[in-house]
């Protein structure tokens, strides 16, 4: 999945804000942690993207070709990101 810069800066000043209404850390430069998020938020995406063209190929690449959409091709997406996923951690 893409996603905008514009999108994950929103999504980080909403954690940041959270945590600092929650008070749950200070934050010395709240630049240098605004940045960590989107950072952090980026790693995600870009790992997820991955994954899933991981998962797409591995399917594609069936005998029996599976319609993507479909009960069967959900179920091995599923299966299959599950276990690249777990290879990541």
């Amino acid at each position: 999945m893409n996603i905008s810069e514009d999108r994950v800066s929103h999504i980080a000043h909403k954690v940041l804000d959270k945590i600092w209404k929650n008070d749950l850390v200070d934050f010395p430069r709240e630049p240098r942690a605004l940045l960590r998020i989107k950072m952090s938020i980026s790693e995600f995406f870009a790992i997820d993207e991955e994954i899933d063209q991981s998962v797409r190929r591995k399917l594609a690449s069936y005998s029996q070709t599976k319609v993507p959409g479909s009960r069967d091709w959900e179920i091995l997406y599923r299966k299959f990101y599950e276990e690249e996923a777990a290879k990541r951690r």
